[in-house]
Parts: structure tokens; C-alpha cells; sequence
């Protein structure tokens, strides 16, 4: 008896690659860190498995959801972070669009739409919920 183990890629490291990629592109500088250390000590969620990409020059933070985060955590990262003078945008799984208005209405942020094929990732126009 074979036993057939299927790999699921790490999507979300695509998208963070292609963020990356991006800034690095237009000679920015950019970081990778979990949300919860840029939040550390002023939101009670676990935002640990959660990533951002910092462009600190830009004061801009790419905050990187996945198909199974709950979207509404991330809100009061928003807040938080806007509220140090970042610039906020939530990159979210494009069939996800509609949670995500929901879940971070009002929250100071935009959405930005992701999705991928096998020519590699893509994204949308910014959007404000």
C-alpha cells in the first residue's frame, strides 16, 4: 500500500516574495515581521503566525492574510499601527474581498486584493472597506 502525501505550497511566503519583490524593486528597503511584534503589548489577539512587510522609509505595512485567518483580529493592528503614523494595507485572498469589507470596515486601512496562477501572483487595485 502507497501512501500519497500531497505538499501544499506556502502560499502566503508567495505573496510575501512578491511584496518584497516589489519594493525591492523601486530600491525601497523592506522588512519581514510577524504582526505581533510590530503590535507587541497593544493587541491582545495572537497575531504571531500573521506577516508583515515593513518599508520604513515609505511608512508602509503589508500585512499578509491567508484563507483561513479571522480578518477581524487584524483590526485593532490597524488602529494600532495607524496610530503610530503607518500606512496600512491588508493584503487579502481575492475570493476572501467581501469578508474583509466586513470584518475591517472603518478600521484605517486599505485592501488590496491577491490572487495566483501559474505565471505567480497578482494583485488588485487598492480598495478602501
Amino acid at each position: 500500500m502507497a501512501l500519497l502525501i500531497e505538499q501544499t505550497p506556502d502560499i502566503a511566503a508567495h505573496v510575501t516574495a512578491a511584496v518584497v519583490d516589489t519594493y525591492t524593486a523601486r530600491r525601497e528597503r523592506v522588512q519581514e515581521i510577524p504582526v505581533s511584534e510590530l503590535v507587541a503589548g497593544s493587541v491582545a489577539a495572537d497575531l504571531s503566525t500573521v506577516t508583515a512587510v515593513v518599508a520604513g522609509d515609505m511608512r508602509v505595512v503589508e500585512i499578509v492574510a491567508e484563507d483561513y485567518d479571522d480578518l477581524e483580529r487584524l483590526a485593532p493592528a490597524a488602529w494600532t499601527l495607524a496610530g503610530r503614523g503607518w500606512d496600512v494595507i491588508v493584503l487579502i485572498p481575492c475570493h476572501r474581498v467581501g469578508d474583509a469589507h466586513a470584518s475591517l470596515r472603518a478600521a484605517p486601512c486599505q485592501l488590496q486584493p491577491w490572487w495566483f496562477d501559474e505565471r505567480g501572483v497578482w494583485f488588485g487595485a487598492l480598495e478602501t472597506p
